[in-house]
């Protein structure tokens, strides 16, 4: 076992129980082993998940039952806990099971009610059409120990506000907890915050004199007085609550994940690295590039990006204004046959979400309810939004939603009008939700998501739906946005989310005289006075 070895990966495909005799044989030589299952023939296996408590150790050898689910954010956290030279068995149905197996791990994107029998297998279908692919051959990089002694000098001594970026597996947290260390023991007041107390635990590990550290909300509302502040997984923080840490603090440390199961920073960066240069033109940008456990271009690294596209960004485009425009719905097939494509769609939604995960990839092929519109200009998709079909349901189910006898999984928006805002029957009417929406970033502003919504009204209307509905973080832009769209403010959320600062909205634009009927309730029942909405 050494950082400088390459991991090696193993499918073994069969019975589960042939399968797990044949993958403890394979064990016999390694240490520290991890073996995520359900199985009751693995009594000391850990089931997906629970995969997260594993995260910061290090194993030699990984066995990933795939019989007891494919949680595939499991599949590519646990991948990076495997150190250089190690070995990861993944142990599945023989190929030509796997893709109609009933997976358990299915019933996190099923809906209410749907049942594993309703899902094609797309994802897994595409799984294994990259694994029979041949592997790509890669020259090994020699270990750079130094890399990470020398990102801990430059924190140390900067005096002015750092972006360090790094893939996952880069030791940026622990990067963190090295120079937190330093500049305590040298008498500074070391502050620390990220979207939870969870998502640090790697750089109090590292970090002997340890940070002090605040959510980000209670950051900026006390204002405690730092020398550094340090801010970990930034890109899941709302970019002006980075920028008001920027003016609060004038030597900070923001560090990010590109790419990694938790989602990817590198649309975040762009944003952010613009408005930066406005608040402070001399800020510097850090970069890790050698891994910390494996070689740089690792096999098995290699192969999760493949898998799981853990590594794709928004591909360039080229937008001409005086060409038309096309809109279209996707079939998740075509999505499954051109990989191209289904890279230019997840690479959009990455760019739009930080934490658009490897599950999300699973959903957008195999949720039943889910639909997928993009605009498109000569094959380059421009934007695109994902619908989520929610509500329709019997008189009785509603009442007991209302009632908070019954939750049915899925369906937000018309639980949330029943159960929360207390409109009785609400959850009988039909809707499609805007789950996601994002346009390419380099043409955001001319007016492309207005084009969308509008595309997706005429969808839902034909649909026979009664109402289209969304449901995001609040800010004053989305909610003018929504409501230049003719979406009416159905709810909001009487607490707010720790990472973002803001509460939850539900608006909704009718289609049908139903729908129109449930807005004039929500009007009577509730009306909320949208110039009061602000920022805070």
């Amino acid at each position: 076992m050494s950082a400088d070895q390459p991991r090696q990966f193993l499918h073994l495909t069969g019975s589960q129980e042939d399968c797990l005799r044949v993958a403890r044989s394979k064990l016999i030589q390694y240490t520290a082993t991890l073996w995520i299952s359900t199985a009751s023939q693995v009594p000391e296996a850990l089931p997906a998940k629970k995969a997260h408590s594993v995260l910061g150790q290090e194993f030699d050898a990984i066995v990933f039952d795939a019989f007891s689910g494919l949680e595939v954010n499991a599949l590519a956290a646990v991948s990076g806990t495997l150190r250089g030279g190690g070995l990861f068995i993944l142990i599945s149905p023989t190929i030509e099971i796997w893709p109609n197996f009933p997976d358990p791990a299915y019933q996190r994107f099923l809906p209410y009610p749907y049942t594993v029998a309703s899902v094609r297998g797309l994802f897994l279908k595409r799984l294994l059409r990259v694994l029979q692919e041949p592997a790509k051959t890669v020259e090994l990089a020699p270990s750079l120990s130094s890399s990470q002694a020398k990102i801990v000098e430059q924190i140390i001594y900067s005096s002015t506000v750092l972006v360090l970026t790094a893939d996952r597996g880069r030791g940026k947290s622990a990067a963190l907890g090295l120079a937190a260390n330093r500049l305590i023991a040298q008498g500074n007041k070391v502050l620390l915050t990220a979207p939870s107390r969870a998502a640090v635990e790697s750089v109090f590990k590292h970090a002997e004199l340890a940070p002090v550290f605040y959510a980000p909300d209670d950051l900026l509302l006390n204002r405690p007085k730092a020398d550094v502040l340090l801010v970990d997984e930034a890109a899941a923080i709302p970019l002006n609550l980075l920028l008001s840490l920027v003016k609060a603090y004038p030597r900070v440390v923001f560090a990010t994940t590109l790419h990694g199961y938790e989602g990817s920073g590198r649309g975040f960066v762009l944003r952010f690295q613009q408005a930066l240069n406005e608040l402070v033109p001399k800020w510097q940008g850090l970069r890790l590039e050698q891994p910390m456990r494996w070689p740089q271009n690792d096999p098995l690294e290699t192969l999760m990006y493949r898998l799981l596209l853990l590594d794709v960004e928004a591909a360039e485009v080229q937008f001409n204004p005086k060409i038309s425009v096309e809109y279209k719905l996707l079939p998740q097939e075509q999505l499954l046959v051109d990989e191209a494509l289904l890279q230019q769609v997840f690479g959009l939604l990455v760019a739009a979400h930080y934490q658009t995960r490897p599950s999300d990839l699973q959903q957008i092929l195999d949720a039943p309810n889910l639909s997928i519109h993009i605009l498109e200009q000569n094959q380059q998709i421009l934007a695109v939004a994902l619908l989520s079909r929610e509500g329709g349901f019997d008189a009785e189910l509603s009442a007991a939603i209302y009632a908070g006898q019954r939750r049915p999984h899925g369906h937000l928006v018309p639980q949330t009008l029943t159960f929360h805002a207390k409109i009785v029957g609400a959850a009988e009417l039909s809707c499609e939700r805007i789950m996601r929406i994002a346009v390419h970033p380099s043409l955001q502003g001319q007016g492309l998501g207005r084009r969308l919504v509008q595309a997706l009204k005429t969808y839902a209307s034909r649909q026979k739906v009664d109402y289209l509905a969304v449901s995001y973080a609040l800010s004053p832009e989305l909610l003018r946005f929504w409501q230049d769209a003719g979406f009416v403010l159905a709810r909001i959320g009487y607490r707010k989310d720790t990472a973002s600062a803001s509460r939850s909205a539900v608006q909704i634009h009718a289609l049908s005289t139903a729908g129109e009927a449930l807005v004039e309730r929500i009007l009577m029942h509730s009306p909320v006075d949208p110039t009061r909405i602000s920022s805070d």
